[in-house]
């Protein structure tokens, strides 16, 4: 029995010696999973997503009414289907244009998405009815 477990103790033993000494594995040419990039965020601040119906009526009015006149239909055609209330940085509204001044406060506002049969506009606006469409980010 004794004779056994020395036996046993040496090849053991001889086992983890022969594996201490083997090289780490090969890697298989695989690339490692990369992550999955997080979409782009919106132009300007975040903003909170409210009821259109919570947006300034004159606010409303005038992005129906540059919707209409941007695709060449009647301001019945135009439907306001998503608005976040924003605080601006400044009288940009988050739409600088080169070589223009803006106020340096911060201004509420909102982000109004726009849409008819023809397409979409997503809107930045102050509180009191100015409204502009970015460009979009290249």
């Amino acid at each position: 029995m004794r004779k056994t477990l020395w036996v046993t103790s040496i090849a053991a033993m001889a086992c983890m010696q022969l594996f201490a000494n083997e090289p780490p594995p090969r890697p298989l040419g695989i690339a490692p999973p990369t992550r999955i990039p997080d979409a782009p965020p919106p132009d300007g601040p975040a903003g909170l997503q409210v009821a259109t119906s919570e947006v300034p009526r004159a606010v409303r009015r005038a992005v129906v009414a540059d919707a209409a006149r941007r695709f060449g239909v009647a301001e019945s055609a135009v439907v306001l289907s998503g608005a976040e209330k924003v605080t601006w940085s400044d009288g940009a509204l988050g739409c600088p244009a080169p070589g223009q001044m803006y106020s340096q406060a911060q201004v509420p506002g909102f982000r109004v998405l726009a849409k008819t049969a023809a397409g979409s506009f997503l809107y930045h606006t102050d509180s009191r009815g100015q409204v502009l469409i970015c460009a979009p980010r290249k």
